[in-house]
């Protein structure tokens, strides 16, 4: 006959359970807004961890919502650039890599600035929601 676990047993095997939950989530974490822009009838946030872009490599998520309900919105094809004003020299630009985050709506962006200081990024689209633009002023750290 098999014995059957004891209340302790499953008692440990659940709170452990739960503390690997906890610190999965933990690195997960609700995204912070960088900066927000209304162009007409949609909201557009920049999001990422911190909250802010720093020098070197950077992960972060452009989101499209309607302005009125804050619901996602499907704007179809998205172009974003950044450069950043030199004086005396062409600007230097940083390459942005940007792919579906496959919820409606998001998209994931992958840049790498190679230095501190004041970046421009113009987001263009295209789709269901029409065409639009908007440009963010953000100081990279």
């Amino acid at each position: 006959m098999k014995s059957k676990p004891s209340l302790r047993y499953l008692a440990v095997l659940l709170a452990g359970a739960a503390s690997i939950g906890l610190v999965a989530c933990g690195k997960q974490g609700a995204p912070s807004v960088i900066e927000t822009h209304k162009a007409g009838d949609l909201t557009i946030t920049l999001l990422n961890d911190k909250g802010d872009l720093t020098q070197g490599q950077n992960n972060f998520i452009v989101e499209f919502k309607s302005a009125t309900t804050r619901q996602p919105v499907d704007v179809g094809r998205v172009f974003i650039s950044s450069t950043m004003s030199m004086p005396g020299m062409a600007p230097m630009s940083a390459g942005i890599e940007l792919a579906p985050a496959g919820k409606s709506g998001k998209y994931r962006a992958k840049g790498d600035f190679a230095m501190s200081g004041s970046w421009r990024f113009t987001i263009q689209w295209e789709g269901p929601a029409g065409k639009g633009n908007t440009v963010f002023s953000q100081s990279v750290r």
